[in-house]
Order: structure tokens, then sequence, then C-alpha cells
């Protein structure tokens, strides 16, 4: 049986230690609202869902009950990994979205060239700079599956990647 809303925030937010007045605090509601949303009585209002989600230290995705996407390890003997994927996305805190998606074996392939690797490294914006593709291939090759980092800097930025 999938999870409401208000048993998201319900949990989500005794995971963070807060009262519902501190959570209603944070988003300039009232605790009775958040009362509500916990026993499904209504729900948030739709501009509410980031500042809630952020609060709560989850996503949208994930308090509207998509889940989360977790790291697993798979037997490496198993997996063929000219068919993964490295998925990364930033959102950026001033609303761009960059969704980039490499094949593992372009990955190999980068890693084994340290010129080329260098080259799209350094490219537009240098964001991929602080990326250790190296790292991230060892764990692939290891066999770890799903999400294995999700970041958030001071910024605001939030970077995820992912192996699929």
């Amino acid at each position: 049986m999938e999870k409401t809303i208000g048993q998201i925030i319900k949990e989500k937010r005794a995971e963070k230690g807060l009262t519902q007045e501190q959570l209603a605090e944070i988003l300039h509601v009232t605790g009775q609202a958040v009362s509500k949303w916990e026993r499904d009585e209504s729900v948030p209002d739709v501009t509410l869902l980031k500042p809630l989600a952020k609060a709560l230290g989850t996503t949208v995705g994930e308090l509207l009950g998509e889940g989360t996407m977790e790291t697993t390890r798979v037997d490496p003997e198993t997996v063929d990994l000219s068919k993964m994927l490295l998925k990364i996305h930033v959102d950026s805190k001033g609303g761009d979205k960059v969704r980039v998606n490499f094949p593992v074996s372009v990955l190999m392939m980068l890693t084994e060239n340290e010129e080329l690797m260098n080259m799209i490294l350094s490219g537009k914006g240098g964001m991929f700079k602080n990326i250790d593709f190296n790292q991230i291939l060892k764990l692939v090759t290891l066999g770890v599956m799903g999400k294995l980092v999700e970041v958030e800097s001071a910024d605001g930025d939030v970077v995820g990647i992912w192996v699929e």
C-alpha cells in the first residue's frame, strides 16, 4: 500500500526532529495546516512543495509518492556495462537545469584518455571538473548501481549522479 502525502510529511518531519509548529514556521503556515496535511484532511499548496521538500530533506517526487532510487549492488559479472548509463542532473538555484546521460562505455573510453578527459572537464563552465569519473567507474565495475550521490551546494545548486 502506497503512503499518502500526509504520511510521508509526518515521517520526514519526525526524521528531521521537527515539530509541526517548527515546520509551519519554516513554511510560513500555521501549525494547524501542517496537522491537517499529516492527517490527510488537506494537502499543501503546490507553491509550498519545493520549500516543503527542502525543509524535510527530500524531493518533491518523494513527497508525491514517487519513492527514491536506492543504491544497489549487483553481480558485476552479470551486468553489461555497454548498456549502462551514467546520469548527471544539475539543478541550479537560479532555475537552470542540466541533464547529461553518458553511456558507461564512453566513460570508460574517457578515463583511458587523459587528454580527452581534460578537454571534457574543462569545457563550458567546467561543470564536471569536480566529478571523479575514475571513482565512479570503479563503483560501476564493482556492481554499484542506482543513485550514487546527491549534493546540495552552499549556493543552493543540487547535483545528482545515478548509474542505470
